[in-house]
């Protein structure tokens, strides 16, 4: 298990890393990736959705974008990180909440979205189950997961503190959950930059 993966020391490197992400985030997750991801949950105006992990609030924009800010809800583990994104939506419902334990009846949101937290999860099957509980029939799941840098060096450091799970494995994950219909893409940044994450997508039946 990574450092971060044990949830009270991931909450205590975001307490101090919030203050500095919206600077470090353009880096590593472009608007185009950000489009896509929403894109690939096939929501429309009105659509009620749950993001997962919604940091400081970079995805939560697009999704309030496409849907309307009060129908947005979105849980995070860090109230430092989650703090700037209530400050841009205040009309969003934001919830200090679990990935693995979602406090939601099921199938109560349209779609559900997680951008750049699956890879902080103790038990990403179990994150993935719960999304598609809280989902209802026909609604889509997307992750957007990290993959392991090339550089050596890079890669060892990385893997001690988070999770990067390959597609294959995101797939199999997926097929577990009983979703359908999976799609995913892989992307950089920037069209200078190899391929830093998998976008996943799949129907709850």
């Amino acid at each position: 298990m990574g450092v971060l993966e044990d949830k009270k020391r991931a909450r205590i490197f975001y307490k101090y890393f919030s203050k500095i992400y919206d600077r470090v985030n353009p880096f590593f997750y472009s608007d185009e990736m950000r489009k896509t991801v929403v894109d690939m949950a096939e929501v429309h105006s009105g659509d009620t959705v749950l993001e997962v992990g919604c940091g400081t609030g970079f995805t939560t924009a697009e999704i309030v974008r496409r849907v309307g800010e009060e129908n947005v809800v979105a849980v995070d583990l860090t109230p430092e990180q989650m703090e700037k994104a209530v400050a841009r939506f205040p009309s969003a419902t934001f919830l200090r909440g679990d990935a693995e334990n979602l406090p939601f009846r099921d199938g109560c949101f349209d779609a559900a979205i997680s951008a750049g937290s699956i890879e902080y999860w103790p038990n990403p099957q179990k994150g993935i189950e719960e999304m598609a509980r809280v989902t209802k029939s026909g609604g889509r799941i997307v992750i957007l997961a990290p993959r392991k840098p090339d550089s050596f060096l890079a890669r060892k450091f990385a893997e001690s503190i988070m999770l990067f799970p390959s597609t294959q494995q995101c797939v199999a994950w997926f097929n577990k959950a009983g979703l359908e219909d999976i799609r995913y893409v892989e992307m950089g940044p920037y069209f200078f930059w190899s391929k830093l994450v998998v976008i996943i997508s799949g129907k709850v039946p």
